[in-house]
């Protein structure tokens, strides 16, 4: 009876090392680790699982840069993604250090770093730019700071079918991020000569959609993200909603709701949002970096 349970925790280690790699996380990854000892050293010693590094949401907060450093180094040199999401504890000299112990790197997203600044992000991507190797793509949207002369020199150093997702707003002349606007009559006209094309600061969209809600008969409700974040009214109808203030997330920031375990399986699943769940009292959820 022991060989056949362990014949089949063999065959289910093996199935698990196959997925390994289509992991989207950080998060993901270091919850595998916790598996069985030797999958958590499989893991730790497999470079080309640490190629991709992607740190969001809920270990954003955690991350500082000793631990960038000390993570992305199992990359052995080879990391050729580079993903924080709103990690605002990573600086420019943190950033710095990993680029220039992966020379490989083609892509470096950092939406919401807001702790990092142009200066910092300038020369990690003229860093990189040495040996003819040019980035590929390059979001920098809530680093502030760029201006239009800093999106002109990143230009030279990106490959030419590189991107980048800020460009300058046509209504505030501000280096920022200019959605596409989902709705049917703003995409018949000419990309020049659409009245809601502009930053987020400038048009009020959809959170969800992006959407512009400047028409007269566009109805909007409230979303539990925070920021003064709105939804269409499509949008907020077929999100899933808190249980106490009925408002919902958008995609992008559904990591935020603190999932309810009901008893009922027939019940539909249920969630709190972060201001519901935090007015509870309840203590929030921590996941520790060590492997």
């Amino acid at each position: 009876m022991m060989r056949e349970e362990e014949e089949e925790w063999r065959s289910v280690h093996e199935v698990l090392l196959i997925v390994l790699p289509y992991l989207h996380s950080l998060f993901e990854l270091l919850s595998m680790t916790r598996v069985s000892r030797s999958l958590r050293d499989a893991i730790r010693d497999e470079t080309a699982l640490w190629t991709n590094f992607v740190i969001e949401p809920p270990l954003s907060s955690r991350l500082t840069d000793d631990i960038l450093s000390e993570i992305t180094s199992k990359s052995a040199g080879k990391l050729k993604t580079l993903i924080l999401r709103q990690c605002l504890r990573v600086t420019d000299k943190g950033l710095r250090r990993v680029v220039d112990a992966n020379p490989l790197i083609t892509k470096i997203i950092v939406p919401g770093c807001s702790v990092l600044t142009p200066k910092g992000i300038m020369e990690c991507v003229e860093s990189l730019s040495k040996n003819n190797h040019k980035l590929e793509t390059l979001h920098i949207n809530g680093v502030n700071g760029f201006t239009k002369q800093h999106l002109l020199a990143l230009s030279t150093y990106l490959s030419p079918e590189g991107t980048i997702d800020v460009e300058v707003c046509p209504k505030c002349d501000q280096v920022m991020m200019i959605p596409p606007c989902s709705r049917e009559s703003c995409n018949q006209k000419q990309t020049n000569e659409r009245k809601c094309r502009g930053c987020w600061l400038c048009i009020p969209r959809c959170a969800e959609c992006s959407v512009c809600l400047v028409a007269p008969d566009t109805e909007s409700q409230e979303a539990a993200c925070g920021n003064d974040d709105v939804l269409c009214l499509e949008c907020w109808l077929v999100l899933p909603k808190c249980r106490f203030c009925n408002k919902p997330y958008c995609t992008i920031h559904s990591t935020r709701r603190h999932e309810i375990a009901i008893s009922d399986a027939a019940s539909r699943p249920s969630f709190e949002c972060e201001a519901c769940y935090y007015r509870a009292g309840t203590n929030p959820y921590e996941v520790d970096y060590q492997i």
